[in-house]
């Protein structure tokens, strides 16, 4: 897992500063649908705009490790990659950027509701898209916004856009680098995939009849999003099979740590309420460890995170 073709790419692409190869795209998420806008640039905005994203991206691509894409959070200095095929909502993306779909009149968009803007670049039989959420600037409370045309400082009214030359998320190759965590949430609505890999693992709880008042937990679950993130990171990594078979042991693991979590005469979780939520997850997940020297019971860290 590395960022050398990535960066091999965008080097090309500073070095022979290939002319009217970027477009811009301002979207937004509306209906179940991404609705995409596409102005024109000027040449020398699109070499501008090219020079001020790819110079810091490099840097970041160059200074930070690239690791899997873990939903419960990301360390300093890394990178999260995960492919763009587990990320239904790129290929919405795509479909709003098709002639056939994109907006080109720009009296059309309306710049309040705008989610992210997009950078395509093309060149030399690849493509590179570039993401980034969208802040609408700030009026100021006192004072104009003013330029100078043709000697004269004028007043410019309406409403602006900002670009600057932060990146949240890089697709390329059918990969995708986060350099935002967050911006995978925002930008392709993936607590739709949190809800789904939440649902999965209930099925799978539900057939081996392990946890009592399934149908309260089932609804907690669904209503915490940092429960559903754990679970997708459960289900990612298989992680509830070593759960079930082992479960003898589970019993054992709550009385030592003293858990709030009782059983039945099933040998069922009792589930009552959501503070025991990270309880129970953090056992379906087998974050529980103990150590050899000391034999202290701990969480891992990555779990917690």
């Amino acid at each position: 897992m590395n960022t050398s073709e990535l960066q091999g790419f965008i080097g090309k692409l500073l070095s022979e500063s290939p002319e009217n190869c970027l477009k811009l795209y301002f979207s937004r998420w509306s209906s179940s649908r991404y609705f995409s806008y596409l102005p024109q640039l000027s040449s020398n905005l699109q070499k501008d705009i090219m020079q001020m994203v790819l110079n810091p991206l490099t840097a970041k691509l160059h200074k930070n490790i690239t690791v899997q894409y873990n939903p419960i959070g990301v360390a300093d200095g890394e990178i999260e990659n995960l492919n763009a095929s587990s990320i239904p909502h790129i290929a919405n993306f795509k479909e709003s950027i098709q002639d056939d779909m994109v907006y080109k009149a720009m009296h059309e968009l309306e710049i309040s509701k705008i989610d992210f803007y997009c950078f395509e670049i093309s060149y030399d039989g690849q493509a590179i898209f570039l993401f980034r959420q969208f802040q609408k600037l700030k009026k100021l409370r006192k004072g104009i916004f003013a330029q100078i045309v043709e000697d004269e400082l004028k007043s410019m009214d309406g409403n602006f856009l900002g670009i600057d030359e932060t990146i949240d998320i890089v697709v390329f190759n059918d990969e995708v680098y986060l350099l935002n965590h967050i911006s995978l949430e925002r930008i392709f609505k993936y607590k739709d995939e949190f809800l789904q890999k939440t649902n999965e693992a209930i099925v799978e709880l539900l057939d081996q009849n392990v946890i009592a008042n399934i149908e309260q937990f089932t609804e907690d679950c669904r209503r915490d999003i940092r429960i559903m993130k754990r679970f997708t990171n459960i289900m990612t990594k298989g992680r509830l099979p070593l759960f079930f078979d082992n479960y003898e042991k589970v019993s054992g693991i709550v009385e030592e740590l003293g858990l709030d979590i009782d059983f039945d005469e099933d040998d069922r979780l009792i589930y009552r309420e959501r503070s025991q939520l990270f309880y129970i997850v953090s056992l379906l997940s087998d974050a529980y460890f103990k150590t050899l020297i000391a034999d202290r019971t701990g969480l891992a860290k990555i779990e917690t995170g």
